[in-house]
């Protein structure tokens, strides 16, 4: 499914921005309305809540849209609970808050093969110096990303984290992210 979301928001990005650009203007209601009719009509989202959930990524990627992009992930999710990459998204709009932190947990809950959402939610609670709590996450992590390539350079750091983490002494990798903006 990423592959083919990717491929759509680089597809419906150009002509929504050419839309724009023609119009000398960026009528963002419009535009919407226009990519909501163009997913509906290509067929190539079964629900209504996936639809949004192609929007909230479009919105974030096309003109970093985030304020709209939150509505249709939020909207996504009111719908379908299981739209886990929503859930992440949401997340990742604020890490830091609690109400991040309970998007990751809903990610993970929807589903629990999916890396990234144990790696951020661990990295927050580190973060704001909740070590006891952030090191099984990262250990879930490790268990989640074994496998998966992309996660490499995330795994090799967590790896070297939970080291740090179970000592109880703040160390250099948990330093690194205490300072990250």
């Amino acid at each position: 499914m990423k592959a083919k979301l990717s491929i759509l928001i680089l597809l419906l990005s150009i002509p929504l921005f050419s839309f724009a650009e023609e119009n000398q203007q960026v009528n963002w209601d419009k535009i919407e309305a226009a990519l909501y009719e163009k997913l509906k009509a290509e067929n190539l989202y079964k629900t209504d809540a996936e639809i949004h959930q192609v929007m909230g990524h479009v919105l974030l990627k096309s003109d970093n849209q985030w304020e709209r992009a939150v509505m249709h992930f939020k909207k996504a999710v009111e719908m379908d609970p299981e739209l886990y990459f929503s859930w992440y998204n949401l997340g990742l709009m604020d890490p830091d808050a609690e109400e991040g932190r309970d998007c990751f947990k809903k990610c993970i809950k929807s589903n629990p093969a999916f890396p990234p959402a144990y790696y951020w939610l661990g990295y927050s609670l580190c973060r704001n110096k909740r070590d006891k709590e952030a090191l099984p996450i990262f250990e879930e992590y490790l268990k989640a990303a074994k496998d998966d390539p992309k996660e490499k350079d995330r795994f090799i750091f967590a790896s070297k984290l939970i080291k740090e983490l179970q000592t109880g002494k703040e160390g250099k990798n948990s330093k690194m992210i205490r300072m990250a903006e």
